[in-house]
């Protein structure tokens, strides 16, 4: 063969994000470059309870999803523990039409009791909604404060922390 046969390198274009993005936004991908989190085209459900934190987590990833070409879908899970619960529900329907998301609901049969039971309802959930969405990643909104909470129910299940 003539030409030497090696391969060509080719140059991967760094990907054309919003001018407007805030040290958050960059904060969230520098965390997401460095870790090797998200792969370019991945399919990633956001888990969206439509308090702060999570809201937060749904802005900043749809701001930043064309520029990675990542394709968002809003979860929410309804416990049923408010009277406001459905309304809840349907004002993270609403955000998620409004920002072109597939939206899936899962609401409990019955309220359930206790913090503990919430969280294992909630992420069979999300996974039983990962699953039939043929997504990898489940992306959750937590502050310092919840990600204690979850490391001590971690330990006291004698799991791993994470």
């Amino acid at each position: 063969m003539a030409g030497g046969g090696g391969l060509a390198q080719q140059k991967v274009a760094a990907p054309k994000l919003p001018k407007d993005l805030t040290k958050l936004h960059l904060r969230v991908l520098s965390d997401v470059r460095m870790r090797r989190l998200l792969p370019p085209g991945a399919l990633l459900i956001l888990a969206v309870s439509g308090g702060q934190d999570s809201l937060c987590l749904a802005k900043v990833m749809f701001d930043v999803a064309a520029a990675h070409s990542w394709r968002l879908h809003v979860a929410h899970c309804d416990h049923r523990w408010r009277d406001d619960s459905a309304a809840n529900a349907e004002h993270v329907r609403a955000l998620a039409t409004e920002w072109g998301m597939p939206f899936s609901l899962a609401t409990a049969e019955e309220p359930l009791h206790s913090e503990a039971d919430a969280r294992e309802w909630r992420y069979k959930q999300l996974l039983r909604i990962a699953t039939e969405a043929g997504a990898e990643h489940v992306l959750t909104g937590h502050t310092a404060s919840d990600r204690a909470e979850t490391l001590l129910y971690n330990l006291t299940r004698g799991a791993a922390a994470g």
